[in-house]
């Protein structure tokens, strides 16, 4: 018997371990986030976007709008591939619509109600 080829099996193994335990963290840590419906990313205040808000994101904040630091992902993973681009959202949450402006990693800097 060859000693490369135990260890070879035995390193491949061992590779695809991290990957299903990291994959499982990002669900669990993703349960409990929130839903929101929000338009494509806008350059400036999307308050003025006519177009429809029917994408659905998920961030890490504890009640149905986003607030400062909280962190909005396009999918339901806590995973950085998946966080918004930086720009500008409309949202729209219990009937109002906000501008969400999003800062590097997909972390909210603020958010504004849009004026009726």
């Amino acid at each position: 018997m060859a000693l490369g080829n135990a260890n070879t099996s035995a390193q491949a193994r061992g590779k695809n371990k991290p990957v299903i335990v990291k994959r499982r963290k990002e669900v669990v840590m993703a349960k409990n986030y929130n839903s929101v419906m929000c338009s494509s990313v806008q350059a400036s205040n999307a308050c003025s976007f006519r177009g429809s808000t029917t994408k659905t994101f998920y961030h890490s904040g504890n009640s149905a709008l986003p607030s400062r630091d909280d962190i909005v992902y396009s999918t339901k993973r806590a995973n950085r591939k998946t966080a918004l681009e930086t720009g500008h959202y409309k949202i729209l949450v219990g009937g109002a619509n906000y501008n969400m402006e999003i800062a590097a990693n997909g972390v909210v800097s603020r958010v504004d109600a849009c004026r009726r």
